[in-house]
C-alpha cells in the first residue's frame, strides 16, 4: 500500500517539473473524472450511454435514480424495508453495476450497495453508464457494468447557477453552484438542501393495518450536501484537482402494507446517513503521446439505524427493537498509464488498491470490525484495424485479501476472531466495432466479468439465522452482446441484444444447525447458475418546428438453472416515451409516459407486483436575465402502484421550480 501511494506521489511531483504552459482558459467538462472517453470516437464504446447537466436540470432529475431511469436497460426499484431507491441494469443489481464518482468507487463497505436516492445531481456535469463489457480500467466488481458520475468544473472566469422549488408532500429544494476559472487555476463550489415530507399516496390506495392512506406514514427524508473542488493546470494537457464533499441525511422507512402474514412490520428510522469524501485526481502528459493519471481517495460513512416497538416511534422495549451504529471508511487509489506511441494502438494499463473497514455495534455492545483489501491490475488496448474496423481488448486480475473479521457473542459477552480467506478472479474481454459509412456503429462484444464477495456475504450471521462462509469465491458472468447505434438528420437509434451466463452466483442454502438437533440455518454458497438475456432499444426523432419525440423499450428475461428461486425486482417489459413541443419562443411542453410490467418481490414468487403506467406533464418558460420557471405533474392519473409489493409509491404530485443560470 505505501509503495503504491509513494509511486503516485513521486510521478505527480516529477510531472510538475516540465511541460508546456496551459492556455488562459481550458473549457470543457471535468475530464479527470472520466474513466473512458467517447469524444471524437477516441474510444469505441458500444453499450454506453450518458446524460448531461442540461438534460438533468431541464427534466428535473434531481437524484441518480431519476437521472438513470430513462436509459435503455435500466429498471428502477426500491428496497422497501430500508427505504432505498435502487436500480437494475440488464437484470444486474447495483452490487454488480457499482457506482463511481469521478472514477472513484462509491458503495457501502459492508454489503456493496448504495442508496442512489441519497445522491443528488445538482453539482453533476455528466452521468455515464457502461453495460456488459465495461472497461477493465474501472477496477473490480463491474460484473454487469459501471455507473460513473462526473462532477462540475468551471469553464469561464465566473459562472453560477441555482434554483429553488416545492412539490406535493411538503418537498422543499434549494441548490446553488458557483465557479471561477482564472488562468491555470479553477475553483468550484456547490451546496444543496432537499427536504421531502411524507409523500401522498394515491386516492385508490386501500388502507391497511399499518397504513391509513393520505400521507405515507414515516416516509420523510432530508438531504444536505456541500462540495468544493480546487484545480490547477500548470501545463497544456496537465491537470491536478482536490475535491472535498460532505453529505448528511436523515430518513424514515415506511412499514409494509401488503397482505403477506409472514412479513412483520418494521418501525425503522435512520437518524444519521452521513458521508465525507476527500479525492485527489491528476493527469500528466508525458511527451506528445503518453499520459499518467492518478486517483487517491478517502471516504467515511457514518450511519445509524434505530428500530422501535410500534408506529409511535417512542419506545424500544421489545426484543426486536435496537439502536445500531455503522462507521465505515475506505482508503484507496488508482494509477493509470496510457500511450499512443504505437501506430494503430491506444494502450492503457491501471493498478488499483482499496482498503475497506466496517465497524458496527448495537447499544451496550463493543465495536466489531471487519477489514478487507482489494487489488486490481488491468491492461486495455484499442486497435485500429482499418478505416472502418477497430477492436478493444482488455484483461484484468482482481483479488481480495481478508484482513480481519470480528464477531461478538451476546451469550458469553466475548469478542472473538473469525477465519478470513483470500480470493481472486481473471477478467478477459474483447469487443469488435464496425463504422457503418461514418453514420453508425455496429459492435459485438464478449466479456468474462466477476464480483468479489462482500463482507456481509462472507461474515454475516443474519441475526442468528445463518452461518458465515469466509471461503466464498467470486461470482462470474460471461456477457455477450451485439448492437448498433446510428443517426441521421431526423432519427437517432440504438439497440442491442444481450445475454449473461452467470455461474458461482452467491445464494443462501438451507443446512442443518450444527448445535440444535432438527433446526436449520442458511449459509451463502457459490451454487447459482442463471441466464439473463434480453433486448433494448431507443429511438429519438428531431422533427420540424422544434418538435422532439422518443421511444425506448427494454426486455429482460432470466432462467434460473440451479433451482426454482425467482429473480426479484426485474420486470420483463419496460416502455418509455416522450414528446416535447415548443410553445412560442420562450416556453415548451413535455409529456412523458412509462409502462412497466409486473415483477417478483420474493424469490419464492409468493409476492408479485402488478404492471403499471405512469404519465408526467411538465411546462417550462424562460423569464428574463437567466431565470426559468417550470411547473409539472408527476403521475397525472394518480395511479396506485408499487415497485416492491407492500410498499406503495406516490400518487399524483405537483411541483413548481425557479432556476437561474449566469
Amino acid at each position: 500500500m505505501y509503495y503504491f501511494y509513494s509511486l503516485c506521489l513521486v510521478l505527480t511531483v516529477l510531472s510538475l517539473a516540465s511541460g508546456v504552459p496551459a492556455a488562459e482558459t481550458a473549457p470543457g467538462r471535468y475530464r479527470l473524472g472520466e474513466v473512458v472517453v467517447a469524444a471524437d470516437r477516441e474510444l469505441p464504446l458500444g453499450a454506453y450511454d450518458r446524460i448531461d447537466e442540461a438534460v438533468l436540470r431541464a427534466s428535473h432529475r434531481d437524484d441518480l435514480v431519476d437521472a438513470l431511469e430513462a436509459m435503455p436497460g435500466v429498471i428502477v426499484a426500491r428496497t422497501g424495508a430500508r427505504n432505498e431507491r435502487t436500480l437494475f441494469v440488464r437484470g444486474f443489481d447495483v452490487k454488480h453495476v457499482p457506482l463511481f464518482m469521478d472514477g472513484i468507487p462509491i458503495y457501502s463497505m459492508y454489503d456493496g450497495y448504495s442508496d442512489f436516492g441519497r445522491f443528488t445531481t445538482f453539482d453533476i456535469s455528466r452521468i455515464a453508464l457502461s453495460r456488459g463489457a465495461a472497461s477493465v480500467l474501472y477496477g473490480p466488481n463491474t460484473m454487469g457494468g459501471a455507473i460513473n458520475v462526473i462532477t462540475k468544473r468551471p469553464e469561464n472566469p465566473f459562472e453560477a447557477n441555482g434554483g429553488t422549488g416545492t412539490a406535493s408532500g411538503g418537498v422543499t429544494t434549494v441548490y446553488g453552484n458557483v465557479g471561477t476559472h482564472q488562468g491555470p487555476w479553477y475553483l468550484q463550489g456547490g451546496g444543496s438542501y432537499v427536504d421531502r415530507g411524507d409523500f401522498k399516496l394515491s386516492h385508490d390506495f386501500k388502507p391497511s393495518e399499518t397504513e391509513g392512506g393520505g400521507d405515507r406514514d414515516n416516509s420523510s427524508v432530508t438531504d444536505r450536501k456541500v462540495s468544493l473542488k480546487v484545480g490547477y493546470q500548470p501545463f497544456e494537457g496537465d491537470e491536478y484537482a482536490v475535491s472535498y464533499s460532505v453529505q448528511e441525511a436523515e430518513k424514515e422507512s415506511p412499514t409494509y402494507t401488503g397482505d403477506d402474514p409472514s412479513e412483520r412490520p418494521r418501525y425503522w428510522r435512520w437518524p444519521q446517513w452521513d458521508k465525507r469524501s476527500f479525492y485527489f485526481n491528476s493527469k500528466t502528459t508525458v511527451g506528445s503521446a503518453s499520459y499518467i493519471k492518478t486517483r487517491l481517495y478517502g471516504d467515511a460513512y457514518d450511519n445509524s439505524l434505530f428500530s422501535y416497538d410500534d408506529a409511535t416511534y417512542t419506545t424500544q422495549a421489545r426484543r426486536s427493537s435496537f439502536r445500531s451504529w455503522h462507521n465505515d471508511d475506505t482508503l484507496g487509489g488508482a494509477l493509470e498509464v496510457g500511450t499512443r506511441r504505437f501506430d494503430g494502438h491506444t494502450l492503457k494499463s491501471a493498478l488499483h488498491y482499496k482498503r475497506d473497514r466496517h465497524r458496527e455495534h448495537d447499544a451496550g455492545e463493543p465495536v466489531q470490525t471487519l477489514r478487507d483489501e482489494y487489488y486490481s491490475a488491468a491492461v486495455e488496448d484499442t486497435i485500429l484495424l482499418s478505416d472502418a474496423w477497430s477492436m478493444l481488448a482488455g484483461m484484468s486480475y482482481d483479488w481480495q485479501v481478508g484482513l480481519e473479521a470480528q464477531d461478538f457473542n451476546g451469550d458469553t459477552g466475548e469478542m472473538y476472531a473469525m477465519e478470513t480467506e483470500d480470493t481472486g478472479a481473471f477478467n478477459p474481454q474483447v469487443s469488435l466495432f464496425y463504422d457503418v459509412q461514418n453514420t453508425g456503429l455496429a459492435y459485438l462484444s464478449m466479456a468474462r466479468k466477476s464480483r468479489l464477495p462482500t463482507l456481509k456475504d462472507r461474515y454475516s450471521y443474519r441475526l442468528g439465522r445463518a452461518l458465515p462462509n469466509p471461503g466464498l469465491d467470486p461470482e462470474r458472468s460471461t456477457n455477450y452482446e451485439v448492437g448498433y447505434e446510428g443517426d441521421t438528420e431526423i432519427l437517432a437509434f440504438k439497440g442491442a441484444l444481450f445475454l449473461s451466463d452467470i455461474e458461482d452466483y452467491i445464494q443462501a442454502v438451507t443446512m442443518p444447525d450444527p448445535e440444535r438437533a432438527g433446526a436449520t440455518l442458511e449459509q451463502n454458497r457459490n451454487v447459482g447458475e442463471v441466464l439473463l438475456y434480453g433486448a433494448e432499444g431507443q429511438l429519438i426523432a428531431t422533427l420540424p418546428r422544434g418538435l422532439r419525440a422518443g421511444l425506448g423499450y427494454t426486455y429482460t428475461q432470466w432462467d434460473n438453472r440451479s433451482g426454482s428461486d425467482k429473480i426479484t425486482g426485474v420486470p420483463a417489459h419496460k416502455i418509455t416515451t416522450y414528446a416535447h413541443s415548443p410553445l412560442g419562443e420562450r416556453a415548451g411542453l413535455t409529456v412523458s409516459a412509462e409502462y412497466t410490467s409486473g415483477r417478483y418481490s420474493t424469490s419464492d414468487g409468493v409476492r408479485e407486483t402488478h404492471g403499471f403506467t405512469l404519465v408526467d406533464i411538465r411546462a417550462d418558460c424562460t423569464l428574463f436575465a437567466g431565470f426559468k420557471l417550470d411547473v409539472g405533474v408527476d403521475n397525472v392519473f394518480d395511479t396506485n402502484y408499487a415497485a416492491e409489493e407492500g410498499y406503495p409509491e406516490a400518487g399524483a404530485s405537483y411541483s413548481a421550480n425557479l432556476s437561474y443560470r449566469y
